[in-house]
């Protein structure tokens, strides 16, 4: 009766880890950028707020990107806990308010963010560390009554790689292309003046 139950908690066991690896689940506030990519540009002549009225999803593969998990390096897709229209907005609302940014609803200045491309990619090559990859494309559209303003911006980035676990390095590697694209927008000229 003991070895009965002893094989079907192992059994129990072999299911749930066979079941985990099915997807590789990363957190919205786990996309830290790594300390080489987390540069924040404040601006100090910033006199409106912006309004993020929609997140478009218009990427061609609706897929975020592969780790690979188990002993056998099994190709497993990436999720999230949150929809991407949520992900893209949450992470651009904080990421312009630690810019001097204010994001309100109502304002004058409404932003549409079209997602052309939201990716990241564990990395195993022969003989070398596993590395994380990613790559965002995005377009600003701002406008007001009087303004209209669009903007294309797109970035990639790589992770260093060392013995460390190469899904590990999944959401840091995110963060730090979302870090740096939005330095890119608020590093624009126009989009300054639209502000000021």
């Amino acid at each position: 009766m003991g070895k009965g139950k002893e094989m079907k908690k192992l059994f129990c066991l072999i299911l749930l880890v066979g079941c985990a690896s099915k997807v590789i689940l990363l957190k919205e506030q786990e996309l830290l950028p790594y300390k080489e990519s987390a540069q924040v540009t404040r601006l100090d002549k910033v006199n409106k707020a912006l309004f993020i009225a929609q997140v478009r999803d218009k990427r061609e593969e609706k897929t975020f990107g592969h780790g690979y998990t188990g002993v056998r390096y099994d190709k497993t897709p990436v999720i999230f806990d949150v929809g991407i229209n949520n992900l893209v907005q949450e992470h651009v609302v904080d990421a312009l308010e630690i810019r001097n940014i204010m994001v309100k609803p109502g304002s004058d200045l409404k932003m549409t963010i079209d997602v052309h491309e939201l990716r990241v990619d564990e990395i195993i090559e022969k003989f070398q560390p596993e590395k994380a990859k990613c790559k965002i494309k995005m377009t600003f559209h701002v406008e007001s009554e009087k303004i209209k303003w669009s903007g294309n911006f797109w970035t990639s980035f790589t992770s260093a790689g060392d013995m460390s676990e190469g899904t590990e390095r999944l959401a840091p590697t995110l963060g730090s292309c979302f870090n740096e694209i939005i330095e890119k927008l608020v590093n624009d000229n126009k989009f300054q003046e639209l502000l000021e």
